[in-house]
């Protein structure tokens, strides 16, 4: 059943909410096209406004298409990984970031994002609302490697900054809506989007905690 005039006001008032008080957004789904095409427009199109970008590659995550000028980019490297697949991206090889920093454990991690995070809110004049664009690009290997408390206490931190920022947050989970580790990181967002692929189309379908509304699958 398609939403209704009131349902569909609630869902374009809630995102511009959203957009003016700053938020976190969860995003699950399997990953591949529908994933990076969510991604793309939670970043922000450089045309609409100028951003303040923060980039955050977790176990290996290729990011380097999703990096625009000025864009600051934190790589976090399970211990486990050898030395070549830790190399940093070619100075050639796109638009050079404002940082790139790696990062080897959850607190330095939290500690480099918090640092960008209030580095962007520095710029002169300040932040418009959801000037700041967040990506975490996955939690998949964090709670793989730390588990969902560590993970969860984690996000609590880095979430309250980003709202704090008036910015716009999101964190890939390639997972189904129904995994158990999205029922327990799900209290820390403002929004769950789940994303799939169908036929040749990609689809979403919103999840607005606050509001209580789940719209149906729209286009991506």
């Amino acid at each position: 059943m398609g939403q209704g005039a009131s349902e569909t006001a609630t869902f374009t008032q809630a995102l511009a909410s959203l957009k003016r008080t700053g938020s976190n957004i969860l995003l699950v789904g399997a990953a591949g096209d529908a994933q990076h095409g969510a991604c793309s427009r939670l970043l922000g199109d450089e045309s609409e406004a100028p951003r303040e970008r923060l980039l955050v590659s977790v176990g290996a995550t290729a990011v380097d298409e999703r990096i625009q000028d000025g864009t600051t980019v934190i790589e976090y490297e399970q211990e486990t990984r050898s030395a070549a697949a830790s190399a940093s991206p070619a100075a050639d090889s796109g638009p050079e970031p404002a940082r790139y920093q790696t990062v080897t454990d959850l607190a330095s991690l939290g500690r480099e994002m918090e640092a960008a995070i209030t580095e962007a809110t520095r710029r002169p004049g300040g932040l418009e609302p959801a000037q700041l664009r967040v990506c975490v690009d996955s939690l998949r290997p964090l709670l793989e490697e730390h588990g969902e408390e560590p993970t969860f206490h984690f996000l609590h931190g880095i979430t309250r900054e980003i709202e704090a920022a008036r910015g716009m947050g999101h964190f890939h989970l390639p997972v189904s809506y129904d995994d158990s580790a999205v029922r327990t990181l799900v209290p820390l967002f403002d929004a769950v989007i789940e994303v799939r692929t169908r036929g040749d189309g990609r689809e979403q379908r919103w999840h607005l905690r606050e509001a209580g509304l789940v719209t149906d699958w729209l286009p991506l």
